[in-house]
Protein backbone atom coordinates (compact mmCIF):
# COMPACT_ATOMS: atom_id res chain seq x y z
CA UNK A 1 0.00 0.00 0.00
CA UNK A 2 1.28 3.82 -0.66
CA UNK A 3 0.56 5.28 2.69
CA UNK A 4 0.05 8.46 3.45
CA UNK A 5 -1.36 8.65 7.53
CA UNK A 6 -2.00 11.09 9.94
CA UNK A 7 -2.32 10.96 13.54
CA UNK A 8 -4.63 11.33 16.74
CA UNK A 9 -3.64 11.48 20.24
CA UNK A 10 -5.36 8.80 22.19
CA UNK A 11 -4.05 8.15 25.85
CA UNK A 12 -6.75 7.76 28.71
CA UNK A 13 -9.59 9.81 26.63
CA UNK A 14 -11.05 9.31 23.41
CA UNK A 15 -14.22 10.95 21.51
CA UNK A 16 -15.14 9.84 17.98
CA UNK A 17 -17.26 12.42 16.10
CA UNK A 18 -17.39 11.57 11.99
CA UNK A 19 -15.96 14.74 10.38
CA UNK A 20 -12.40 13.20 11.71
CA UNK A 21 -12.44 9.82 10.03
CA UNK A 22 -13.86 11.84 7.02
CA UNK A 23 -11.17 14.80 6.96
CA UNK A 24 -8.49 12.12 6.40
CA UNK A 25 -10.49 10.47 3.56
CA UNK A 26 -11.13 13.46 1.85
CA UNK A 27 -7.88 14.73 2.00
CA UNK A 28 -5.86 12.11 0.56
CA UNK A 29 -5.30 10.29 3.59
CA UNK A 30 -6.02 6.28 3.62
CA UNK A 31 -4.26 5.60 7.21
CA UNK A 32 -4.48 6.90 10.99
CA UNK A 33 -1.71 5.96 13.69
CA UNK A 34 -3.60 5.91 17.07
CA UNK A 35 -1.66 6.04 20.43
CA UNK A 36 -2.66 4.50 23.44
CA UNK A 37 -1.69 4.31 26.74
CA UNK A 38 -0.83 0.94 28.29
CA UNK A 39 -2.83 2.15 31.30
CA UNK A 40 -5.88 2.61 29.40
CA UNK A 41 -6.05 -0.37 28.02
CA UNK A 42 -5.09 -2.11 31.78
CA UNK A 43 -7.77 -0.56 33.25
CA UNK A 44 -10.32 0.22 30.58
CA UNK A 45 -12.39 3.23 32.04
CA UNK A 46 -15.91 4.05 31.37
CA UNK A 47 -16.24 7.83 33.00
CA UNK A 48 -15.25 9.23 29.31
CA UNK A 49 -15.66 12.82 27.97
CA UNK A 50 -18.48 12.09 25.54
CA UNK A 51 -20.40 14.24 24.06
CA UNK A 52 -23.77 12.27 23.96
CA UNK A 53 -25.90 14.84 22.32
CA UNK A 54 -23.03 14.64 18.96
CA UNK A 55 -22.43 10.86 19.75
CA UNK A 56 -25.30 9.02 21.25
CA UNK A 57 -24.47 5.43 20.16
CA UNK A 58 -21.01 6.41 22.16
CA UNK A 59 -22.64 6.58 26.06
CA UNK A 60 -21.81 4.29 27.96
CA UNK A 61 -19.10 2.74 26.44
CA UNK A 62 -15.85 1.71 27.38
CA UNK A 63 -12.29 2.99 26.48
CA UNK A 64 -11.28 -0.49 24.33
CA UNK A 65 -15.33 -0.33 23.14
CA UNK A 66 -14.15 3.39 21.68
CA UNK A 67 -11.53 2.17 20.37
CA UNK A 68 -12.95 -0.81 18.85
CA UNK A 69 -15.60 1.45 17.77
CA UNK A 70 -13.18 3.64 16.11
CA UNK A 71 -11.54 1.18 13.87
CA UNK A 72 -14.55 -0.09 12.76
CA UNK A 73 -15.59 3.51 11.44
CA UNK A 74 -12.38 3.84 10.11
CA UNK A 75 -12.86 0.58 8.01
CA UNK A 76 -16.11 2.46 6.55
CA UNK A 77 -14.72 5.08 5.10
CA UNK A 78 -11.11 3.43 3.61
CA UNK A 79 -8.95 3.94 6.60
CA UNK A 80 -6.37 1.97 7.95
CA UNK A 81 -5.55 1.98 11.40
CA UNK A 82 -2.23 1.14 13.18
CA UNK A 83 -2.18 1.60 16.84
CA UNK A 84 0.76 2.39 18.74
CA UNK A 85 2.32 1.65 22.03
CA UNK A 86 2.50 5.93 23.21
CA UNK A 87 2.94 6.00 26.70
CA UNK A 88 2.83 3.90 29.51
CA UNK A 89 0.35 6.32 31.65
CA UNK A 90 -2.00 9.14 30.25
CA UNK A 91 -0.77 11.70 32.07
CA UNK A 92 3.38 10.82 32.24
CA UNK A 93 5.86 11.59 29.89
CA UNK A 94 6.81 9.54 26.65
CA UNK A 95 9.12 6.56 28.79
CA UNK A 96 12.32 5.77 28.13
CA UNK A 97 12.26 2.05 27.86
CA UNK A 98 9.10 -0.19 27.03
CA UNK A 99 8.52 -0.89 30.48
CA UNK A 100 8.57 -0.19 33.77
CA UNK A 101 8.38 -1.74 37.24
CA UNK A 102 4.74 -1.43 37.27
CA UNK A 103 4.33 -2.95 33.65
CA UNK A 104 7.05 -5.39 32.89
CA UNK A 105 7.63 -7.03 29.63
CA UNK A 106 5.04 -9.64 30.24
CA UNK A 107 2.06 -7.49 30.88
CA UNK A 108 3.46 -5.18 28.19
CA UNK A 109 2.93 -7.99 25.25
CA UNK A 110 0.00 -9.44 27.66
CA UNK A 111 -2.20 -6.49 26.50
CA UNK A 112 -1.87 -6.01 23.19
CA UNK A 113 -5.21 -7.72 21.64
CA UNK A 114 -6.04 -6.27 18.19
CA UNK A 115 -6.36 -7.35 15.02
CA UNK A 116 -5.27 -4.25 12.62
CA UNK A 117 -3.03 -3.43 9.83
CA UNK A 118 0.14 -2.59 11.84
CA UNK A 119 1.42 -1.90 15.53
CA UNK A 120 3.91 0.36 16.58
CA UNK A 121 5.31 -1.85 19.39
CA UNK A 122 6.83 1.36 21.55
CA UNK A 123 7.16 5.19 20.82
CA UNK A 124 10.11 6.86 20.74
CA UNK A 125 12.79 5.09 22.90
CA UNK A 126 15.20 7.30 24.10
CA UNK A 127 17.95 7.95 26.94
CA UNK A 128 19.16 4.87 28.33
CA UNK A 129 17.25 2.72 25.41
CA UNK A 130 20.16 1.12 23.47
CA UNK A 131 20.50 -0.75 20.55
CA UNK A 132 22.51 -4.01 20.33
CA UNK A 133 23.47 -7.27 22.25
CA UNK A 134 24.68 -6.17 25.22
CA UNK A 135 22.03 -6.11 27.85
CA UNK A 136 18.64 -7.10 27.97
CA UNK A 137 17.34 -4.29 30.05
CA UNK A 138 17.92 -1.32 27.93
CA UNK A 139 18.39 -2.95 24.26
CA UNK A 140 15.23 -1.95 22.21
CA UNK A 141 16.29 -4.36 19.23
CA UNK A 142 16.58 -7.41 21.17
CA UNK A 143 13.09 -6.56 23.28
CA UNK A 144 11.35 -5.82 19.81
CA UNK A 145 12.44 -9.57 18.31
CA UNK A 146 11.41 -11.11 21.63
CA UNK A 147 7.59 -8.84 21.67
CA UNK A 148 7.55 -9.86 17.80
CA UNK A 149 7.65 -13.39 18.55
CA UNK A 150 5.70 -13.52 21.63
CA UNK A 151 3.60 -11.96 19.26
CA UNK A 152 3.76 -14.41 16.34
CA UNK A 153 -0.27 -14.70 15.55
CA UNK A 154 -0.63 -11.02 14.98
CA UNK A 155 -1.28 -10.88 11.01
CA UNK A 156 -0.20 -7.78 10.19
CA UNK A 157 2.57 -4.99 10.18
CA UNK A 158 5.33 -4.89 13.60
CA UNK A 159 6.83 -0.86 13.15
CA UNK A 160 9.84 -0.81 15.19
CA UNK A 161 11.41 3.13 15.91
CA UNK A 162 15.07 4.13 16.88
CA UNK A 163 16.67 5.09 19.72
CA UNK A 164 16.69 8.73 20.50
CA UNK A 165 13.66 9.77 20.31
CA UNK A 166 12.66 7.19 17.28
CA UNK A 167 15.09 8.98 14.77
CA UNK A 168 18.48 6.82 15.25
CA UNK A 169 18.72 3.28 13.26
CA UNK A 170 21.67 3.46 12.57
CA UNK A 171 23.01 0.67 14.49
CA UNK A 172 20.65 -1.29 12.25
CA UNK A 173 23.39 -1.46 9.63
CA UNK A 174 25.46 -4.34 12.47
CA UNK A 175 22.08 -5.12 14.67
CA UNK A 176 19.09 -5.44 12.34
CA UNK A 177 16.14 -6.84 13.75
CA UNK A 178 16.21 -10.75 13.46
CA UNK A 179 13.30 -12.96 15.14
CA UNK A 180 14.93 -16.23 13.90
CA UNK A 181 11.69 -16.29 11.72
CA UNK A 182 11.66 -15.31 8.35
CA UNK A 183 7.66 -14.38 7.86
CA UNK A 184 7.95 -12.51 10.90
CA UNK A 185 11.56 -10.60 9.80
CA UNK A 186 9.65 -9.83 6.49
CA UNK A 187 7.05 -8.13 8.30
CA UNK A 188 9.46 -5.86 10.14
CA UNK A 189 9.21 -1.92 9.56
CA UNK A 190 11.59 0.62 10.66
CA UNK A 191 9.91 3.52 11.70
CA UNK A 192 11.93 6.57 12.74
CA UNK A 193 10.39 9.80 13.69
CA UNK A 194 12.17 13.26 11.98
CA UNK A 195 10.92 16.89 13.27
CA UNK A 196 12.26 20.33 12.19
CA UNK A 197 12.97 23.41 14.67
CA UNK A 198 9.92 23.92 15.56
CA UNK A 199 9.79 20.79 17.78
CA UNK A 200 13.29 21.23 18.64
CA UNK A 201 15.96 23.17 17.56
CA UNK A 202 18.95 21.57 16.86
CA UNK A 203 22.76 22.47 15.93
CA UNK A 204 22.00 21.68 12.15
CA UNK A 205 19.30 23.92 11.96
CA UNK A 206 21.69 26.73 12.15
CA UNK A 207 23.93 26.67 9.83
CA UNK A 208 24.78 28.13 6.31
CA UNK A 209 24.23 25.31 4.30
CA UNK A 210 20.78 24.41 6.46
CA UNK A 211 18.51 22.74 4.98
CA UNK A 212 20.88 20.85 2.65
CA UNK A 213 23.14 19.79 4.76
CA UNK A 214 20.72 17.38 6.32
CA UNK A 215 21.44 15.04 3.72
CA UNK A 216 23.73 13.20 5.26
CA UNK A 217 22.87 13.00 8.53
CA UNK A 218 19.24 11.20 7.79
CA UNK A 219 20.70 9.00 5.59
CA UNK A 220 23.61 7.97 8.14
CA UNK A 221 20.51 7.36 10.69
CA UNK A 222 17.96 5.72 8.40
CA UNK A 223 18.64 6.52 5.01
CA UNK A 224 20.79 3.15 4.30
CA UNK A 225 18.42 0.78 5.61
CA UNK A 226 16.43 -0.23 2.39
CA UNK A 227 19.59 -0.65 0.26
CA UNK A 228 21.51 -2.60 3.13
CA UNK A 229 18.89 -4.35 4.84
CA UNK A 230 16.04 -4.90 1.75
CA UNK A 231 13.48 -3.55 4.71
CA UNK A 232 11.43 -0.71 4.15
CA UNK A 233 11.36 2.20 5.91
CA UNK A 234 8.07 3.81 6.74
CA UNK A 235 8.51 7.40 8.42
CA UNK A 236 6.25 7.58 12.07
CA UNK A 237 6.02 10.72 12.56
CA UNK A 238 6.97 13.92 10.98
CA UNK A 239 5.38 17.74 10.95
CA UNK A 240 5.65 20.16 12.56
CA UNK A 241 4.38 23.98 12.96
CA UNK A 242 4.99 25.23 9.34
CA UNK A 243 4.55 28.50 9.72
CA UNK A 244 5.06 30.65 6.54
CA UNK A 245 8.53 32.46 5.93
CA UNK A 246 9.83 30.38 8.97
CA UNK A 247 13.17 27.87 9.20
CA UNK A 248 10.32 24.58 10.37
CA UNK A 249 8.32 25.51 6.72
CA UNK A 250 11.76 25.64 5.19
CA UNK A 251 12.51 22.39 7.63
CA UNK A 252 9.08 20.75 6.29
CA UNK A 253 9.56 21.33 2.13
CA UNK A 254 12.72 20.52 2.18
CA UNK A 255 12.23 17.13 3.83
CA UNK A 256 9.23 16.38 1.73
CA UNK A 257 11.53 16.90 -1.80
CA UNK A 258 13.90 14.42 0.47
CA UNK A 259 11.37 11.43 0.86
CA UNK A 260 10.58 11.97 -2.59
CA UNK A 261 14.00 11.99 -4.25
CA UNK A 262 15.76 9.23 -1.98
CA UNK A 263 12.91 6.54 -2.56
CA UNK A 264 13.54 5.23 1.18
CA UNK A 265 9.93 3.73 1.14
CA UNK A 266 9.08 3.11 -2.47
CA UNK A 267 10.05 -0.42 -2.24
CA UNK A 268 8.59 -3.60 -2.25
CA UNK A 269 8.00 -5.90 0.15
CA UNK A 270 6.40 -9.62 0.36
CA UNK A 271 4.33 -9.26 3.03
CA UNK A 272 2.14 -12.79 3.98
CA UNK A 273 2.47 -13.32 0.33
CA UNK A 274 1.03 -10.48 -0.44
CA UNK A 275 2.64 -7.23 -2.32
CA UNK A 276 2.48 -4.27 -0.79
CA UNK A 277 3.68 -0.27 -1.12
CA UNK A 278 3.77 1.42 2.37
CA UNK A 279 5.00 5.23 2.83
CA UNK A 280 4.70 8.07 5.73
CA UNK A 281 2.44 9.19 8.96
CA UNK A 282 2.60 13.00 9.92
CA UNK A 283 2.04 14.57 12.95
CA UNK A 284 -0.60 14.85 13.81
CA UNK A 285 -4.25 15.25 13.37
CA UNK A 286 -5.78 17.00 16.37
CA UNK A 287 -5.01 21.01 16.78
CA UNK A 288 -3.89 20.47 20.48
CA UNK A 289 -0.43 18.80 19.93
CA UNK A 290 2.07 21.75 21.69
CA UNK A 291 5.12 21.42 19.48
CA UNK A 292 3.74 20.80 15.89
CA UNK A 293 -0.12 21.56 15.98
CA UNK A 294 -2.40 19.84 13.76
CA UNK A 295 -3.93 19.24 10.36
CA UNK A 296 -6.78 20.73 11.59
CA UNK A 297 -7.90 24.37 12.91
CA UNK A 298 -8.53 24.81 16.41
CA UNK A 299 -12.07 24.07 15.71
CA UNK A 300 -11.24 20.46 15.24
CA UNK A 301 -13.08 20.77 11.76
CA UNK A 302 -11.35 22.69 9.07
CA UNK A 303 -8.18 21.46 7.15
CA UNK A 304 -4.93 23.79 7.08
CA UNK A 305 -4.43 23.97 3.64
CA UNK A 306 -0.64 24.60 4.17
CA UNK A 307 -0.23 21.58 5.77
CA UNK A 308 -1.99 19.72 3.50
CA UNK A 309 0.24 21.00 0.71
CA UNK A 310 2.91 19.25 2.22
CA UNK A 311 1.42 15.98 2.41
CA UNK A 312 -0.57 15.94 -0.69
CA UNK A 313 3.35 16.67 -2.25
CA UNK A 314 4.69 13.98 -0.32
CA UNK A 315 2.51 11.21 -1.47
CA UNK A 316 -0.72 12.42 -3.92
CA UNK A 317 -1.59 9.11 -5.00
CA UNK A 318 -2.18 7.04 -2.03
CA UNK A 319 -3.48 3.34 -1.99
CA UNK A 320 -7.21 3.82 -2.02
CA UNK A 321 -9.59 1.43 -0.04
CA UNK A 322 -13.47 1.17 -0.46
CA UNK A 323 -15.67 -1.08 1.28
CA UNK A 324 -17.73 -3.25 -0.92
CA UNK A 325 -19.88 -6.86 -0.60
CA UNK A 326 -17.84 -7.63 2.64
CA UNK A 327 -14.43 -6.77 1.41
CA UNK A 328 -12.05 -3.96 0.73
CA UNK A 329 -11.38 -3.17 -2.70
CA UNK A 330 -7.84 -1.70 -3.04
CA UNK A 331 -6.32 0.51 -5.04
CA UNK A 332 -3.17 0.26 -6.24
CA UNK A 333 -1.16 4.27 -5.75
CA UNK A 334 1.63 5.73 -7.69
CA UNK A 335 4.74 7.15 -6.91
CA UNK A 336 5.49 10.28 -6.90
CA UNK A 337 8.77 10.00 -8.62
CA UNK A 338 9.26 8.18 -11.59
CA UNK A 339 12.31 6.30 -10.62
CA UNK A 340 11.10 5.78 -7.67
CA UNK A 341 8.08 3.00 -8.83
CA UNK A 342 8.32 -0.56 -9.72
CA UNK A 343 5.84 -2.69 -10.87
CA UNK A 344 3.71 -4.37 -8.97
CA UNK A 345 1.46 -7.02 -11.95
CA UNK A 346 2.37 -8.98 -15.05
CA UNK A 347 1.49 -6.45 -18.75
CA UNK A 348 1.23 -8.14 -21.78
CA UNK A 349 0.71 -6.34 -24.81
CA UNK A 350 -0.81 -7.51 -27.70
CA UNK A 351 0.54 -9.25 -30.28
CA UNK A 352 0.98 -6.88 -33.91
CA UNK A 353 -2.63 -7.26 -35.50
CA UNK A 354 -4.41 -7.50 -32.25
CA UNK A 355 -6.30 -5.07 -30.08
CA UNK A 356 -5.94 -5.58 -26.81
CA UNK A 357 -3.41 -5.09 -24.15
CA UNK A 358 -4.03 -7.50 -20.89
CA UNK A 359 -2.90 -6.86 -17.61
CA UNK A 360 -2.85 -9.80 -15.25
CA UNK A 361 -4.03 -8.21 -12.24
CA UNK A 362 -3.28 -9.55 -8.34
CA UNK A 363 -5.87 -10.32 -5.65
CA UNK A 364 -7.27 -7.21 -4.15
CA UNK A 365 -10.11 -8.17 -1.39
CA UNK A 366 -9.38 -8.07 2.65
CA UNK A 367 -11.34 -8.22 5.71
CA UNK A 368 -12.26 -4.62 7.44
CA UNK A 369 -9.96 -4.90 10.23
CA UNK A 370 -6.34 -7.44 8.45
CA UNK A 371 -4.65 -7.89 5.06
CA UNK A 372 -5.40 -11.04 5.18
CA UNK A 373 -5.56 -11.29 1.44
CA UNK A 374 -4.00 -7.92 0.36
CA UNK A 375 -2.00 -7.64 -3.32
CA UNK A 376 -2.58 -4.37 -5.92
CA UNK A 377 -2.83 -4.94 -9.42
CA UNK A 378 -0.13 -3.93 -11.68
CA UNK A 379 0.18 -0.04 -11.57
CA UNK A 380 0.63 0.81 -15.19
CA UNK A 381 -0.07 -0.61 -18.72
CA UNK A 382 0.28 0.74 -22.71
CA UNK A 383 -2.16 1.05 -25.28
CA UNK A 384 -0.82 -1.13 -28.20
CA UNK A 385 1.89 0.69 -30.69
CA UNK A 386 1.43 1.95 -33.96
CA UNK A 387 2.15 -1.45 -35.78
CA UNK A 388 -0.98 -2.87 -33.65
CA UNK A 389 -4.18 -2.98 -35.18
CA UNK A 390 -6.45 -0.64 -33.81
CA UNK A 391 -10.61 -0.54 -34.10
CA UNK A 392 -11.28 2.84 -36.10
CA UNK A 393 -14.53 4.29 -35.44
CA UNK A 394 -16.41 7.79 -36.51
CA UNK A 395 -15.86 10.42 -34.10
CA UNK A 396 -18.88 13.43 -32.62
CA UNK A 397 -17.49 15.56 -36.02
CA UNK A 398 -17.45 12.45 -38.15
CA UNK A 399 -13.83 12.30 -38.05
CA UNK A 400 -12.11 8.77 -37.09
CA UNK A 401 -10.86 7.90 -34.09
CA UNK A 402 -9.11 4.90 -32.96
CA UNK A 403 -10.27 3.19 -30.29
CA UNK A 404 -8.46 1.14 -28.02
CA UNK A 405 -9.70 -2.17 -25.59
CA UNK A 406 -8.17 -3.27 -22.83
CA UNK A 407 -8.31 -6.46 -21.62
CA UNK A 408 -7.44 -7.03 -17.49
CA UNK A 409 -7.46 -10.72 -16.93
CA UNK A 410 -7.88 -12.09 -13.12
CA UNK A 411 -5.49 -15.18 -12.66
CA UNK A 412 -5.72 -14.39 -8.67
CA UNK A 413 -8.23 -16.46 -6.18
CA UNK A 414 -9.98 -13.55 -5.26
CA UNK A 415 -11.98 -10.66 -7.10
CA UNK A 416 -10.64 -7.80 -8.27
CA UNK A 417 -12.33 -4.47 -7.66
CA UNK A 418 -10.45 -1.95 -9.89
CA UNK A 419 -6.88 -1.54 -11.80
CA UNK A 420 -4.68 1.77 -12.38
CA UNK A 421 -3.26 2.20 -15.62
CA UNK A 422 -1.17 4.97 -17.49
CA UNK A 423 -1.67 4.70 -21.06
CA UNK A 424 1.32 6.01 -23.57
CA UNK A 425 -1.24 8.00 -25.73
CA UNK A 426 -3.06 10.49 -25.15
CA UNK A 427 -7.07 9.79 -24.25
CA UNK A 428 -9.74 11.97 -25.95
CA UNK A 429 -13.16 10.14 -24.35
CA UNK A 430 -12.22 8.18 -20.72
CA UNK A 431 -15.63 6.72 -21.10
CA UNK A 432 -15.98 5.01 -17.69
CA UNK A 433 -12.31 5.65 -17.08
CA UNK A 434 -11.35 7.48 -13.38
CA UNK A 435 -8.44 10.17 -14.01
CA UNK A 436 -6.73 9.72 -10.86
CA UNK A 437 -3.81 12.38 -11.87
CA UNK A 438 -2.78 13.33 -15.22
CA UNK A 439 -2.08 10.51 -17.59
CA UNK A 440 -3.09 7.64 -14.95
CA UNK A 441 -6.38 5.95 -15.02
CA UNK A 442 -8.55 3.79 -13.20
CA UNK A 443 -11.45 1.46 -14.13
CA UNK A 444 -14.52 2.13 -11.79
CA UNK A 445 -14.72 1.35 -8.54
CA UNK A 446 -17.87 -0.76 -9.66
CA UNK A 447 -16.03 -3.24 -11.90
CA UNK A 448 -15.49 -6.57 -10.41
CA UNK A 449 -13.77 -9.16 -11.63
CA UNK A 450 -14.25 -12.53 -10.80
CA UNK A 451 -11.42 -15.44 -10.04
CA UNK A 452 -10.68 -16.33 -13.31
CA UNK A 453 -12.58 -13.90 -15.45
CA UNK A 454 -11.47 -11.50 -17.96
CA UNK A 455 -12.92 -7.71 -18.52
CA UNK A 456 -12.76 -5.79 -21.50
CA UNK A 457 -12.55 -1.77 -21.66
CA UNK A 458 -13.00 0.30 -24.71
Amino acid sequence: WTTAGAQIQVFMKMALQENKTKSSQNNNFNAIRVPFSLEMVKNNPSNLNINCGSNPGLCGKTALQLLDAFIDRAAERGLLIMLDNHRITPGGGISELWYNNEYPESQVISLWQWNVFAIDLKNEPHDSASWGNSNAATDWNKAAERIINSLSSFPGLFFVEGIEWGNRLENVAQFPINTGNASLNNRVIYSPHCYGPSVYDRPEFNTQDFPNNLDGIYMAKYGFIVNQTGHPVVVGEWGGRAEVGSRDMAWNQWYVEWLRSKCITNNLLIILEYTIHIYQFYWCLNPNSADTGGLLEDDWLTPIPRKINLTNRAQPNPTKFQPQNGQICITAGAFPEAHCRVGGGQVTTGAPGSTTTTVHAGATSTTTKAPTTTVHAGPTTSPPGPSTTTTVVQGENGSPVKQYTLRISNGSPSTVCSVQFKPNASIKDKWNLEEVSSGLYRTPSWMTIAPGAVSDQA
